[in-house]
């Protein structure tokens, strides 16, 4: 069990154990921070994310309005990023999965969690919600294999 101290973005989050502070990052997915991140400067993949979050404003802070801070979280590490049980057994990546926050890495490969991401990328597509509403994944895809 850890604290979350702060709700940095969807993308990350710091928690302590005792005296040992360490940051989180949601395993097993790109979010939008990661993918506006990666983009060239100025691309239409920033520009659409940019968008998004202007007609969207609260979903920039989804996980800051979803994690109550100073609460205790039960938190693994994997491969350097963070499993974060988020509401119930529901983790965070899952969380943003759903809202269309986020994509299911390439080649994600996990027999525990891959059928939990890509059951809520599904239900995101479906509903045509966050960057599956708009041309965010495909101006961001694209731009990744140029």
């Amino acid at each position: 069990m850890a604290i979350l101290n702060n709700t940095v973005s969807n993308e990350v989050q710091t928690f302590s154990i005792g005296s040992y502070t360490f940051e989180c990052r949601p395993y097993g997915i790109l979010s939008l921070e990661k993918l506006y991140e990666t983009a060239k400067q100025g691309s239409i993949c920033q520009n659409s994310i940019d968008e998004f979050y202007k007609k969207n404003p609260k979903l920039k802070y989804y996980a800051d309005g979803l994690l109550e801070h100073k609460q205790q979280y039960h938190v693994e590490i994997k491969d350097s990023e963070c499993i974060l049980y988020a509401k119930g057994q529901m983790t965070l990546s899952e969380l943003l999965l759903v809202e269309g926050l986020a994509i299911k890495k390439p080649m994600f490969k996990d027999e525990e969690f891959e059928s939990y991401y890509t059951l809520a990328q599904r239900k995101a597509k479906i509903d045509r919600k966050g960057l599956w509403g708009e041309n965010i994944f495909n101006s961001c895809i694209e731009e990744m294999y140029k």
